[in-house]
Protein backbone atom coordinates (compact mmCIF):
# COMPACT_ATOMS: atom_id res chain seq x y z
CA UNK A 1 0.00 0.00 0.00
CA UNK A 2 1.64 3.23 -1.14
CA UNK A 3 1.34 6.80 -0.04
CA UNK A 4 -1.32 8.82 -1.85
CA UNK A 5 0.07 11.87 -3.65
CA UNK A 6 -0.26 14.91 -1.42
CA UNK A 7 -1.32 12.83 1.57
CA UNK A 8 1.06 11.61 4.26
CA UNK A 9 1.08 8.14 5.75
CA UNK A 10 0.23 9.75 9.09
CA UNK A 11 -2.86 11.49 7.72
CA UNK A 12 -4.02 8.18 6.26
CA UNK A 13 -3.71 6.57 9.68
CA UNK A 14 -5.65 9.47 11.21
CA UNK A 15 -8.42 9.06 8.65
CA UNK A 16 -8.68 5.38 9.61
CA UNK A 17 -8.73 6.18 13.34
CA UNK A 18 -5.32 4.60 13.99
CA UNK A 19 -3.89 7.51 15.97
CA UNK A 20 -0.97 5.67 17.59
CA UNK A 21 0.26 4.58 14.15
CA UNK A 22 -0.20 8.15 12.91
CA UNK A 23 2.09 9.38 15.71
CA UNK A 24 4.72 6.81 14.68
CA UNK A 25 4.45 7.69 10.99
CA UNK A 26 4.67 11.44 11.59
CA UNK A 27 7.60 10.98 13.97
CA UNK A 28 9.40 8.92 11.32
CA UNK A 29 8.71 11.68 8.79
CA UNK A 30 10.11 14.34 11.13
CA UNK A 31 13.17 12.25 12.01
CA UNK A 32 13.63 11.52 8.30
CA UNK A 33 14.22 15.20 7.66
CA UNK A 34 10.84 16.55 6.58
CA UNK A 35 11.21 20.22 7.51
CA UNK A 36 7.68 21.28 6.61
CA UNK A 37 4.71 21.85 8.90
CA UNK A 38 2.71 18.80 7.77
CA UNK A 39 4.29 16.06 9.89
CA UNK A 40 4.11 18.29 12.97
CA UNK A 41 0.45 18.98 12.21
CA UNK A 42 -0.25 15.28 11.66
CA UNK A 43 1.47 14.22 14.86
CA UNK A 44 -0.17 17.03 16.84
CA UNK A 45 -3.58 16.08 15.47
CA UNK A 46 -3.05 12.41 16.34
CA UNK A 47 -1.83 13.27 19.83
CA UNK A 48 -4.86 15.49 20.37
CA UNK A 49 -7.16 12.67 19.28
CA UNK A 50 -5.34 10.41 21.75
CA UNK A 51 -6.20 13.05 24.41
CA UNK A 52 -2.52 13.85 24.89
CA UNK A 53 -3.39 17.52 24.52
CA UNK A 54 -0.30 19.15 26.06
CA UNK A 55 1.95 17.16 23.72
CA UNK A 56 -0.31 18.03 20.81
CA UNK A 57 0.05 21.73 21.59
CA UNK A 58 3.85 21.50 21.36
CA UNK A 59 3.69 19.86 17.92
CA UNK A 60 1.00 22.18 16.61
CA UNK A 61 3.06 25.18 17.70
CA UNK A 62 5.91 23.77 15.61
CA UNK A 63 3.52 23.42 12.67
CA UNK A 64 2.40 27.05 13.06
CA UNK A 65 6.00 28.29 13.15
CA UNK A 66 7.07 26.16 10.19
CA UNK A 67 4.02 27.18 8.17
CA UNK A 68 5.07 30.81 8.55
CA UNK A 69 8.16 29.93 6.53
CA UNK A 70 6.70 27.51 3.96
CA UNK A 71 3.00 28.49 3.94
CA UNK A 72 2.02 25.07 2.62
CA UNK A 73 -0.93 24.51 4.95
CA UNK A 74 -4.30 26.18 5.29
CA UNK A 75 -3.70 28.74 8.04
CA UNK A 76 -7.29 28.53 9.29
CA UNK A 77 -7.21 24.72 9.65
CA UNK A 78 -3.91 24.97 11.50
CA UNK A 79 -5.21 27.75 13.77
CA UNK A 80 -8.36 25.78 14.50
CA UNK A 81 -6.50 22.55 15.35
CA UNK A 82 -4.01 24.46 17.52
CA UNK A 83 -6.74 26.28 19.47
CA UNK A 84 -8.68 23.07 19.97
CA UNK A 85 -5.63 21.40 21.53
CA UNK A 86 -4.81 24.50 23.60
CA UNK A 87 -8.31 24.62 25.03
CA UNK A 88 -8.45 20.89 25.73
CA UNK A 89 -5.10 21.09 27.55
CA UNK A 90 -6.14 24.23 29.45
CA UNK A 91 -9.32 22.57 30.72
CA UNK A 92 -7.20 19.94 32.50
CA UNK A 93 -4.78 22.36 34.16
CA UNK A 94 -4.80 24.61 37.20
CA UNK A 95 -6.20 28.03 36.29
CA UNK A 96 -2.80 29.79 36.37
CA UNK A 97 -1.39 27.32 33.86
CA UNK A 98 -4.56 27.42 31.77
CA UNK A 99 -4.33 31.21 31.54
CA UNK A 100 -0.69 30.98 30.43
CA UNK A 101 -1.58 28.42 27.80
CA UNK A 102 -4.42 30.54 26.41
CA UNK A 103 -2.18 33.63 26.45
CA UNK A 104 0.43 31.65 24.49
CA UNK A 105 -2.18 31.05 21.79
CA UNK A 106 -2.64 34.83 21.46
CA UNK A 107 1.12 35.37 21.49
CA UNK A 108 1.76 32.86 18.72
CA UNK A 109 -1.28 33.89 16.66
CA UNK A 110 -2.06 37.53 17.56
CA UNK A 111 -4.57 37.70 14.70
CA UNK A 112 -5.82 34.17 15.34
CA UNK A 113 -9.42 33.27 14.63
CA UNK A 114 -9.94 32.28 18.28
CA UNK A 115 -8.34 35.30 19.97
CA UNK A 116 -11.56 36.60 21.53
CA UNK A 117 -12.69 33.08 22.37
CA UNK A 118 -9.42 32.47 24.21
CA UNK A 119 -10.08 35.50 26.41
CA UNK A 120 -13.62 34.30 27.13
CA UNK A 121 -12.33 30.84 28.03
CA UNK A 122 -9.81 32.35 30.46
CA UNK A 123 -12.70 33.94 32.32
CA UNK A 124 -14.89 30.85 32.05
CA UNK A 125 -12.18 28.56 33.46
CA UNK A 126 -11.55 31.00 36.30
CA UNK A 127 -15.29 31.01 37.12
CA UNK A 128 -15.43 34.72 36.29
CA UNK A 129 -18.35 34.27 33.91
CA UNK A 130 -21.77 32.97 34.85
CA UNK A 131 -22.61 29.57 33.49
CA UNK A 132 -24.85 29.59 30.45
CA UNK A 133 -26.56 26.57 31.96
CA UNK A 134 -27.50 28.25 35.25
CA UNK A 135 -31.21 29.02 34.94
CA UNK A 136 -31.51 30.22 38.56
CA UNK A 137 -29.48 33.40 38.07
CA UNK A 138 -32.64 35.51 37.72
CA UNK A 139 -34.29 34.19 40.89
Amino acid sequence: MGQTYGKSFASGHIARGDYAEAVKAATADIEGGNLGPEPWFDRGTALDLLERHAEAVVDLEQAVEKNRVEETMDAFALDDAYFSAVLAAAKKEPIADAKKRLARYRELLPAGEHKDESLTWEKRLANELPSLLDKTADY
